[in-house]
């Protein structure tokens, strides 16, 4: 039967029913020492703004006559995000060829996201979704060091503006159509797995962290659906989920992996001190997305790795009057911009290795972002505390 003839409600039922029989790639066993990459905020390719004419003159008739238009086409009028769209492809591009290059170099086993796969608006189970999934993604990430490596993933708040359908189609259908997108065995957007090493263990925790936000709960929000209006009444679902999986673990190394900062050079998301608070009692680390830059933050004793810069880098979400100190131990932006790059860790029984990777990034006009070998990192730092 084809899944477009069916009810919504007995498609959902097929979809849950169906989802565990998928087998995506895992990394591999038994290692001494592994290898992960660590970036998100990245997926720019193929996304066609809506026109100038719409954005700047229809929609505001609409409004004025009380019509009622889709937060997606809201979203794709972002007047920033217009402005970016050709910039941020070509340096999804540049970008994705620098993370191949130094996972080639370092033999990363494994790509750990931290959302915004898709911009502006998500995909979903439509023609033109699964056309932007192979641009974006299929075609970005195919060659040498990616062709079978498994992407751990995780959602972003421009994941969830097609609300449920955006959802449904990253985590239920897209493990099927490739065998590296890896959301679980449950199809849901909140999931665990763990990196298993020859005497060592790393247990992860994918949280969205979209639903947490009281920012998207205005109905003035592009993020307000019904996707995001049930997750937020439902919290302590993802609160549970995170406290009885780090409880029942016996990892050497526990992390919290999820698209919103806590701790930022931007907006601190306090919504998210729930979860916070649990990484805190386990010596657990956090790693996040969201501001469209690379830094280190620590606040009481937790380490927060911000790799949010596989797209189109913002200076701000970086430079923004955060001077480096107890709290801000690195940040990868200058006065014109932020840089390109992705984070690796180096995990291992006795430490986890930390190394942040900053393109050189060298324009037609000049070097917007001088890094005098990039393929060395910028800044690195070390956890040798375990979790508990």
């Amino acid at each position: 039967m084809m899944l477009s003839s069916l009810s919504a409600a007995a498609a959902s039922l097929l979809l849950a029913s169906s989802v565990s029989a998928q087998k995506s790639l895992i990394a591999p066993k038994g290692a001494e020492v592994l290898t992960v990459a660590v970036f998100g905020d990245y997926g720019w390719t193929g996304w066609i703004p809506a026109p100038d004419h719409f954005c700047l003159e229809v929609m505001l008739e609409l409004q004025a006559a009380n019509i009622t238009i889709p937060n997606e086409l809201i979203n794709d009028c972002d007047p920033g995000d217009k402005v970016f769209v050709n910039n941020a492809t070509a340096l999804q591009t540049d970008t994705a060829n620098y993370i191949g290059q130094v996972c080639t170099m370092k033999n990363c086993s494994a790509i750990l996201s931290v959302g915004d796969n898709f911009y502006d608006s998500g995909v979903d189970f439509t023609t033109g979704g699964i056309l932007r999934f192979e641009e974006a993604w299929v075609n970005m990430y195919s060659q040498g060091v990616f062709r079978d490596m498994p992407w751990y993933q995780c959602l972003g708040n421009h994941d969830i503006v097609k609300g449920t359908a955006g959802v449904d189609f990253e985590t239920k259908i897209l493990p099927y159509y490739d065998d590296r997108w890896n959301f679980g065995t449950t199809g849901l957007p909140y999931w665990t797995y763990d990196l298993v090493g020859s005497n060592w263990t790393a247990t992860f925790v994918v949280i969205d962290s979209d639903c947490f936000l009281s920012s998207y709960q205005k109905n003035t929000s592009v993020y307000f659906n019904e996707y995001t209006i049930g997750c937020h009444k439902n919290t302590s679902v993802q609160i549970d989920f995170l406290n009885t999986t780090f409880s029942n673990s016996k990892a050497d190394w526990k992390f919290l992996q999820l698209h919103h900062p806590y701790m930022s050079s931007s907006t601190n998301q306090t919504d998210l001190a729930p979860l916070i608070s649990i990484v805190e009692a386990h010596n657990g680390i956090v790693l996040n997305g969201h501001d469209h830059c690379l830094a280190h933050y620590v606040n009481n004793n937790t380490n927060f790795i911000l790799s949010g810069a596989a797209g189109y880098p913002q200076g701000g979400d970086c430079n923004n009057g955060i001077p480096l100190g107890p709290y801000a131990k690195f940040l990868a932006a200058n006065n014109n911009t932020a840089a390109n790059g992705l984070v690796t860790m180096d995990i291992s029984s006795t430490s986890v290795d930390v190394e942040y990777y900053v393109r050189d990034m060298v324009f037609i006009n000049g070097d917007l972002y001088p890094v005098s070998h990039d393929l060395m990192p910028s800044y690195k730092f070390q956890i040798t505390q375990k979790s508990t």
